[in-house]
């Protein structure tokens, strides 16, 4: 057969196809599938007609059905190679030999000639459009072998009356291009479907490919954004942790300042050293106030900041807060009070140190935007239940009050309510930035209610859990519990490497009538514990030697119940909820942080030594 059904780009029927640009392509499996199916069929078709026949010792047909037998079983075998048209032609042309021959043998009456037309059917169905010339060829032979068949073995084609022929003939032909035109358009919608889902096969690997394109990107962004948010919490880390030593450094002496001054200012000073006196106690509390609004600020911004969850009693809060604004208040002659206005549960669940904070920030507001008049810290009770009590804290003052127009801004960062008013008052805007976020992350809410020249209310609501401590407070004034608790003849192991500090912690409590002994790391302390009685121990946390942790380890392994027992209260500048969670988890027994409130620490001082 040679080159002559060869057509350009595919290579020859009688060599393999190798041809790299031939695509393995739905149409083309399709083609083997039906290829090898028909194969298949048609050899156990021969295989179930040699039984009859050779039972019948007919030798040529048994011949005739063994060589189909083995043309059809080696067909799919061609077609694996690679001689996939060759095997098409030669499943066409084995087919219509086997139509011819059988027609031959059965005669008219088994009409076995009528399956010329499946065969042209399975011809478009073997060679799709890149096909044309090998499907028409295949189509001509089945043709031309029906028109043989036909004429030369069956004589019912009869041509002594010449119109019946025409006739007849005729019929014949507009039959078979009838048909050929049917299989035809058929096989034109089937290539066009076939082309439809190659171009959408096409189509869907070019938008894989996108689609690998873009999510390669996607992960080479992911990639470079977790580079940079691991080099922002780097830098949020050591932000933190320079804020965190910054505030322990600057701590450390204003402890000494604010000390002192609050000594210096309970000696009875003449006038002018009072104002001089108030004037650096006042600076001192904001520079303290600035240093923790700044580290919560940072905390706040890097989702860090967190709360604690436990016991308080509030009347010795509240008594502490006001005492330690009541020598400022009086220096301005300001009249400072605080009041319940109904039955409050005394011992909470919350987070004490930060309910200090939002007070203390805007008590610290209010003096200092009050020249004159009062200022008042007022709770009282909103709602109850079994185990929570929601509490409304309002501050008022009788100060400058705030504009209309800037009341809803004043709680923005590094906001004040006007220019003028940080000319003259000075301060960054944090306070009640922080307040505010500080008392929406614990639930509550904060507000103020304020007119221009006769002064501000800031509101505060917060839920608390009820503690187990079942006191009420009773209507009234709160009296700070301090004030009520006697030192005197205790006596103080105080460890502290700083001398300054030392010198302040020794004339709080020669004022406050107790006897101290002072040693200059924990090593130190831990000695002197065995040798002699204390009441109480004030531990510093970082010392030489040994620090206060290690100390406090080593005194609760001490043999004497007595003295492994003794009272300790850490004093330490590092004002972080981790430091105090270890602080506990030593074994100590409270703490104190720098610069200490000598109310509060009288008052731990009293607790612990009853």
């Amino acid at each position: 057969m040679g080159n002559w059904f060869s057509f350009t780009g595919v290579g020859t029927i009688g060599n393999k196809v190798e041809d790299a640009t031939y695509p393995i392509s739905m149409p083309i499996k399709a083609g083997i599938s039906v290829l090898n199916r028909i194969s298949f069929f048609l050899l156990l078709v021969c295989v179930l007609f040699l039984i009859p026949f050779y039972f019948s010792n007919s030798v040529s047909l048994t011949w005739f059905f063994i060589s189909e037998a083995i043309a059809f079983a080696l067909i799919p075998i061609l077609a694996k190679q690679g001689y996939l048209k060759t095997a098409k032609m030669l499943q066409i042309a084995y087919i219509d030999i086997g139509i011819v021959i059988l027609s031959s043998v059965f005669g008219n009456e088994a009409m076995i000639q009528a399956f010329f037309i499946p065969t042209m059917g399975l011809s478009i169905l073997l060679f799709d459009n890149t096909e044309l010339q090998l499907r028409n060829i295949s189509i001509f032979i089945s043709i031309t072998s029906y028109f043989v068949l036909d004429y030369i073995i069956f004589d019912q084609i009869s041509f002594s009356d010449d119109g019946f022929s025409i006739i007849r003939w005729g019929v014949l032909t507009a039959s078979f291009v009838t048909t050929w035109l049917i299989f035809n358009t058929f096989s034109e919608y089937k290539e066009s479907a076939e082309q439809k889902a190659n171009q959408l096969l096409e189509t869907e690997k070019e938008l894989n490919k996108e689609l690998n394109i873009n999510q390669q990107k996607l992960e080479q962004n992911i990639r470079e954004l977790e580079e940079v948010k691991s080099a922002l919490e780097k830098s949020t880390q050591a932000k933190s942790e320079f804020l965190a030593t910054m505030s322990h450094e600057i701590r450390t002496p204003m402890n000494a300042i604010m000390g002192m001054t609050h000594l210096l200012q309970k000696d009875d000073p003449r006038k002018e050293q009072l104002e001089a006196l108030s004037i650096l106690d006042f600076s001192g509390k904001t520079l303290l106030t600035l240093i923790d609004d700044v580290l919560d600020f940072s905390k706040i911004e890097a989702g860090r900041l967190e709360f604690e969850n436990t016991e308080f009693e509030l009347d010795k809060l509240i008594g502490t807060i006001t005492e330690s604004f009541k020598i400022m208040a009086k220096n301005k002659n300001i009249a400072l009070k605080n009041c319940l206005e109904d039955d409050i549960q005394n011992v909470l669940i919350g987070d004490p140190a930060r309910l200090t904070q939002i007070l203390n920030n805007l008590l610290s507001n209010a003096l200092k935007f009050t020249e004159k008049g009062k200022i008042e810290l007022n709770i009282k009770k909103l709602n109850n239940s079994e185990d929570k009590v929601e509490l409304e804290f309002s501050v008022l003052d009788t100060g400058i009050g705030i504009p209309k127009d800037r009341m809803n801004t004043i709680f923005d960062s590094f906001t004040q309510a006007s220019g003028n008013t940080k000319r003259l008052y000075g301060g960054t805007g944090l306070g009640l930035t922080i307040s505010k976020q500080l008392t929406e992350l614990q639930g509550g809410k904060l507000w103020v209610d304020s007119e221009e020249g006769k002064g501000s209310t800031f509101y505060i609501e917060m839920t608390f859990g009820k503690g187990e401590g079942d006191s009420i407070l009773a209507r009234g004034e709160v009296v700070t519990p301090a004030q009520q608790e006697s030192l005197k003849g205790k006596r103080v192991l105080l460890a502290e490497d700083n001398v300054v500090n030392q010198k302040v912690m020794r004339r709080f409590l020669e004022r406050w009538d107790v006897k101290m002994m002072i040693v200059n790391d924990g090593k130190e302390a831990v000695e002197a514990i065995k040798k002699e009685h204390f009441d109480i121990v004030l531990m510093d946390l970082q010392m030489p030697e040994m620090d206060g942790y290690e100390a406090t380890h080593a005194i609760r392994s001490l043999t004497d119940p007595n003295k492994r027992n003794i009272p300790i209260i850490a004093l330490t500048a590092a004002a972080l909820k981790e430091v105090k969670e270890k602080v506990f988890a030593c074994g100590m027994n409270d703490f104190v942080t720098k610069p200490f409130n000598p109310i509060e620490l009288q008052q731990k001082l009293a607790e612990l030594t009853k």
